[in-house]
């Protein structure tokens, strides 16, 4: 080997050590980007533990809030039902209230013996008393009910 093959394979080394350094460096820098771009990952993977926590715990909270409102609509149905009941008893209380004052007033009794005129007529009928009482208030005739 010459002088000059010597020095232009020295060269050759020393650009050669150069690149493997610079590749070291390369590599280095990968290997940090390639470990951030690791952590990331984690931490994206932690939050999405999290986020499908959350989803989980708003779902069975929206179940139990579709439980409760399903729970009030039938307490609120049952309220109008219990509301319109209570609605009818005093209509009828009343219908009830002027039959007997009719019958009070026609045939001189009191109020509890008329009230037990027209319950006795509505079992020997079997016709309901509220049926009975209406049929007093709207044609005024108490000749159908008998005393005893």
């Amino acid at each position: 080997m010459t002088g000059d093959q010597g020095r232009a394979l020295s060269g050759r080394v020393d650009e050669l050590g150069t690149q493997t350094e610079a590749n070291h460096a390369a590599i280095h820098a990968l290997q940090g980007r390639a470990d951030q771009a690791r952590d990331r990952a984690d931490a994206g993977d932690a939050r999405a533990t999290q986020d499908r926590a959350r989803i989980a715990e708003l779902e069975r909270r929206a179940e139990l809030d579709r439980e409760l409102i399903a729970d009030l609509q039938a307490d609120s149905l049952a309220s109008k039902e219990h509301a319109a009941n209570l609605a009818e008893a005093l209509r009828t209380s009343r219908t009830i209230g002027a039959a007997v004052g009719i019958v009070m007033s026609q045939r001189g009794i009191a109020e509890d013996n008329a009230f037990d005129l027209l319950r006795r007529a509505s079992m020997d009928t079997n016709r309901k008393l509220r049926s009975l009482a209406e049929e007093v208030v709207r044609t005024r005739d108490t000749s159908s009910l008998q005393a005893r």
